[in-house]
């Protein structure tokens, strides 16, 4: 049975949704797919937004906008398919030509600073979400991604990708970043929130105050 904020999404997506098109869905891993979608209208695309897709009947999951090219009102989203659940479902059965509901785009709280670095810090669903800063980026300004996850191609859209494993991430991490000798930096950390706490713990410990971060799911 629906809940009350389901009951409450769905009559929204009723009187605000559109239909998104389906252009290809590219496997970068067995469970990273980049989804190609035609949008139907412009935006006025910030870092970090996301499009609210109906994933199933009164089912949503928001998904960040990876990349916007507006000449051919193409969306990028990069979803992450390892956990079962209502979008990973969705997204691994979804073929091109296909068509669907969405909403957005909508959040974007987080944008590029003007630190000298930035420093994206997180799981494999934070892909899309660092690469939407990364396209946002001043060019002149360094920045610097690792995940947490199996291992990944080196460049994601562009975007440098470093790959640790969760086995004993608090050292990796570290010597990660003394490596970097990072001086004025802005941290971005997301991604699953247990991870995101502790990330922003050791962070705080080794001094770092410019931290911002986001949870996506448990």
């Amino acid at each position: 049975m629906a809940t009350l904020k389901e009951k409450a999404t769905a009559f929204l997506m009723s009187r605000i949704g559109k239909t998104a098109h389906v252009n290809s869905i590219t496997a970068i891993t067995n469970t990273v797919l980049e989804l190609s979608l035609h949008l139907p209208d412009s935006l006025n695309w910030r870092s970090c937004q996301h499009l609210k897709c109906e994933t199933g009947k009164q089912t949503y999951r928001d998904y960040t906008l990876a990349n916007w090219d507006e000449t051919t009102h193409t969306a990028t989203l990069l979803i992450h398919t390892a956990h079962e659940g209502a979008g990973s479902n969705w997204v691994r059965q979804l073929k091109p030509g296909q068509a669907f509901s969405y909403a957005g785009p909508g959040g974007g709280i987080h944008q590029p600073t003007a630190a000298d670095n930035l420093v994206c810090i997180g799981d494999a669903s934070a892909i899309g979400h660092f690469i939407s800063l990364y396209k946002r980026r001043h060019q002149q300004q360094q920045f610097h991604t690792l995940v947490i996850s199996q291992v990944l191609p080196s460049t994601i859209l562009g975007m440098p990708v470093q790959t640790i494993i969760q086995d004993d991430y608090p050292a990796q991490l570290n010597g990660w970043l003394k490596e970097l000798s990072l001086q004025e930096t802005t941290f971005y950390v997301a991604g699953n929130i247990p991870l995101v706490v502790k990330t922003r713990k050791i962070l705080k410990e080794l001094g770092w105050k410019q931290i911002k971060s986001a949870g996506f799911w448990e």
